[in-house]
């Protein structure tokens, strides 16, 4: 087995292994963040006190996974999903109901639950795109990227219920004309 020497300072390292060693984080989690570290100083021609700061605070940002965190992280994500599906099918009731012409739903004019769901839908994308990897479904070690599903699960599926909903608009608009 041979070990990889990275080009990170020892001053820097360590007390960025030393922290997430203690938070519970196992070597492969700490393998894949310096290996992380490194492409990117590499990439930026920087040391990591200038691109992540004290290397205490930045391991203790570093959400791991399976942690509390991460739980945390999963359930955000899960509960803008939903608000994003909730917008969805409001925005889509109400477009069905304006394209028909109808007077009111539930007493009240369709352009209500459209506007609501159209906010509904844009703010949960919008939010989890704020978010970043505070509200990601499945967390993998730091720095290995977002592979796959994960990268669906965690970074698109926000927007692709807002793409849903402009095509289900485009739909109902075409069966109305």
């Amino acid at each position: 087995m041979t070990i990889k020497q990275w080009n990170i300072p020892s001053q820097w390292q360590e007390p960025f292994v030393a922290k997430l060693t203690e938070r519970g984080a196992t070597g492969a989690v700490v393998n894949a963040a310096l290996e992380a570290i490194d492409d990117k100083c590499k990439a930026e021609g920087e040391k990591p006190l200038a691109l992540f700061g004290d290397p205490v605070p930045y391991a203790e940002s570093v959400i791991l996974p399976n942690t509390k965190a991460a739980a945390q992280s999963r359930l955000r994500a899960i509960a803008l999903a939903v608000i994003g599906l909730i917008g969805m099918f409001l925005a889509l009731w109400g477009w069905a109901e304006m394209r028909q012409d109808t007077g009111k739903v539930l007493g009240m004019a369709p352009a209500i639950p459209f506007a609501v769901g159209l906010l509904l839908v844009l703010g949960a994308a919008i939010a989890d795109a704020v978010l970043g990897n505070k509200a990601d479904v499945i967390m993998s070690a730091p720095g290995t990227g977002q592979k796959g599903m994960a990268l669906l699960l965690n970074k698109l599926a926000p927007w692709i219920i807002v793409l849903l909903t402009g095509i289900g608009m485009l739909l109902l608009y075409i069966r109305n004309n």
